[in-house]
């Protein structure tokens, strides 16, 4: 059973940001939240009783400016708008456990700002000439009092400020505590930047995530599901599965303890099922009859490939192995080996407040689509639904691919486990499924992977899943150039100048515009560039990545918006009702930008540096264990690890460090250049820079390797 038990400030609360919930060791001791009110609105009817408006409830569209919010805690900082007058909140704590929150408007205003005491419920304040107390802690008020003159109709206690002035609330533990430093200037030296094209962007990523991280009371589980609205709209924390797989690994280069608790919320789920549903709601409602694709396993390792934390691995193994079974036992309908997405018509559940969306909760063909998480993808348009086999009648490539991943990343974690039987068997495997998807999935005609129906046609319906066997190693390299050079960088399908849309622009669908349909997705890039830098596709990462970092930045600038989705033709985020305007993936396109700079590849490899990238750096970054501040400019690269100078490169460069011990640095350069190591145990290997293999010269700054243009 895994559980968690957080102590400290934060926004744990679904119910809204402005909500600052002390928990301790998981349990909740006090609560306050933040209001507005304004007494000059008059009564909504004639026979109303009710005069001015009480604004305790926000939504992410009230807010104007995301600020810096710490994983864990605080500091916690952000503009909001009520009735057209901006707001600041600033919510700080000291390794005490005393919280000082401040609201300060940003502009004229007659409002009132209120103190809500949320929790414990029936607690009341206890007030002497010496100060006062809620629930044993300390209360005192900067602009701010306990209601002496003027009276507000609300239930629980509050404090209320002056018109148009900032207020602030001090509440302290009864006895001081040893935490983390909540200040801004403590979270400011340890935060994830960057500079030049990547200037403002990782704090973008992390805020939207941050932001939007709660606590499940129910299932004392810290997660950071995908929107705080949608929490808040289906009355608690919701956990989706390849959703939260992919906020884990953003949150691993900021705060690798955030990762794994994320991680384990989502796995945590496998104890129930046997497979990781769907959807995971605090208030009990899940999933029974469906999953969502199979990337915990290649998300975990890619987290922990160059040095694995063997005792949590060994934790998540085991539910690890038994999602992975679970997919060939309940999702290969033909039994030819391939697998399709599906929905089991049992155990039966009920789930009522779904049904206005879903006529049917399970052994459906749209619950069968929504296995794969691309929810109305023109991909399943009139495909059946076989009602015996309880899957569509399609072998999907994605599916698949998501398997041939998941057997290559259990090997590798089989191997650091000690494992070797299970890393034999998981790689057989691999090798089975990467024989079926290259002899059945293969259309040669057309020169890509694509969906097969049951009776051997090939589907014309083309979305990037057909570029994800790049990612287990599937194709030889002849098809993975054709796969590239004939459909990737083809502008009428799925190249432009806002890449990738989620079907090829050449289908009937992409100009529906419609969610899945046509639009573009942090999951569809991370997960291409993923594949292309295993296959040394490096210049069309790199151009992928810019691609969406500058589509990012432009929404982010213009309106502060961190997208679920955007247009694949205007780049625009908000241009529909369904592109939640603060979902996390929509971050993916920094992480993917942070990845040019260094990364950690699964299939073995540490890489820093990028050929094609603007000039840019991030400093901060968390990996394996270790910190790392990377530079990349016309005039070279340079790296620092752990604070000490690591790589300095006196060109553009990639460099790619094995994670196996022995073998050579690969070197990518377009010129004639040095590189310094100045680390062991790096700087006793070989470099191979094209087809030269050098040896390091020693010197007093470091290992030194030279290489001539190639």
């Amino acid at each position: 059973m895994i559980t968690h038990a957080p102590t400290g400030w934060n926004t744990w609360d679904f119910r809204g940001f402005n909500r600052l919930a002390f928990l301790r060791k998981g349990r909740l001791e006090i609560e306050v939240l933040y209001a507005i009110w304004d007494d000059h609105v008059p009564p909504p009817t004639p026979d109303s009783k009710q005069l001015g408006r009480y604004a305790d409830t926000f939504r992410w569209s009230d807010v104007t400016r995301l600020g810096p919010h710490a994983p864990l805690g605080l500091p916690a900082s952000l503009d909001f708008a009520v009735d057209g007058v901006g707001y600041r909140a600033e919510a700080v704590s000291d390794p005490g456990g005393t919280l000082r929150l401040t609201v300060t408007p940003t502009g004229p205003s007659r409002h009132r700002i209120l103190f809500v005491f949320a929790a414990p419920l029936g607690e009341t304040p206890v007030i002497t000439r010496r100060g006062s107390t809620f629930a044993r802690w300390r209360v005192d008020f900067d602009g701010a009092s306990w209601p002496r003159d003027y009276y507000v109709n609300i239930a629980e206690p509050y404090a209320v400020g002056e018109p148009g002035r900032p207020a602030t609330i001090i509440l302290s533990p009864p006895r001081p505590l040893n935490l983390p430093d909540g200040s801004a200037a403590s979270y400011e030296a340890a935060a994830v930047g960057g500079a030049g094209a990547l200037a403002d962007a990782p704090q973008a990523m992390i805020s939207a995530i941050t932001w939007n991280t709660l606590y499940d009371t129910r299932r004392r589980l810290v997660s950071s599901p995908v929107s705080r609205d949608w929490c808040s709209d289906w009355r608690g924390v919701l956990v989706f599965c390849w959703d939260t797989f992919f906020v884990g690994q953003m949150l691993s280069c900021e705060s690798p303890d955030l990762a794994r608790l994320n991680f384990e919320a989502v796995i945590a789920a496998i104890d129930e099922l046997g497979m990781v549903p769907n959807y995971y709601m605090a208030h009990g409602a899940v999933s029974k009859d469906r999953s969502m694709p199979p990337l915990g396993a290649y998300m975990i390792w890619k987290t922990q490939a160059a040095r694995p934390d063997v005792p949590w691995l060994a934790r998540m193994y085991p539910r690890l192995c038994r999602w992975h079974r679970y997919w060939m036992a309940n999702r290969d309908g033909n039994g030819d080996g391939l697998l399709e997405w599906g929905t089991n018509p049992t155990p039966k559940y009920e789930f009522p407040q779904l049904l206005p969306y879903n006529p049917s909760l399970q052994h459906t063909a749209k619950c069968a689509m929504y296995e794969s998480g691309l929810d109305n993808s023109p991909m399943y348009d009139d495909v059946p639904f076989n009602e015996k086999t309880h899957t569509l009648e399609l072998a999907d490539v994605g599916l698949n691919s998501y398997y041939a991943m998941d057997c290559e990343a259990l090997a590798w974690i089989a191997e650091a486990l000690g494992r070797s039987d299970d890393a034999r068997r998981f790689r057989r495997e691999h090798e089975q499924i990467k024989a079926r998807i290259n002899g059945q999935l293969w259309d040669d005609e057309h020169g890509i992977y694509a969906n097969r129906h049951w009776d051997g046609r090939f589907s014309p319906r083309w979305s990037p899943t057909s570029f994800f066997p790049l990612i287990a190693g599937i194709p030889d390299r002849p098809r993975a150039e054709r796969l590239i050079r004939e459909h990737l960088l083809n502008h009428e399908e799925f190249w432009g100048t806002y890449v990738l849309p989620s079907i090829s622009r050449k289908d009937p669908a992409f100009g529906d515009n419609d969610y899945w349909r046509g639009r573009i997705w942090g999951p569809f890039n991370f997960l291409v560039a993923e594949g292309l830098r295993r296959y040394r596709f490096d210049d069309e990462a790199a151009e992928l990545a810019r691609r969406g970092l500058e589509m990012f930045m432009a929404n982010w600038r213009a309106d502060g918006g961190v997208y679920e989705n955007y247009n694949a033709v205007t780049g625009r985020g908000g241009d529909v009702w369904n592109a939640a305007r603060l979902y996390h993936w929509g971050g993916l396109m920094v992480y993917i930008a942070i990845q040019e700079l260094i990364d950690l590849e699964p299939a073995g490899y540490l890489r820093v540096g990028s050929l094609k990238f603007p000039d840019a750096a991030v400093r901060s970054v968390r990996l394996c264990g270790d910190l790392y501040d990377v530079e990349l400019t016309d005039a070279g690269l340079t790296a620092r690890r752990n604070g000490r100078p690591w790589i300095e490169c006196d060109t553009r460069a990639i460099v790619r460090i094995p994670l196996a011990m022995g073998e050579p640095i690969e070197v990518s350069a377009l010129a004639a250049g040095h590189l310094t190591i100045h680390q062991t145990p790096e700087a006793a290997r070989k470099v191979r820079a094209g087809r030269q293999l050098i040896d390091g010269q020693e010197t007093s700054s470091g290992t030194v390797y030279g290489w001539t243009a190639h």
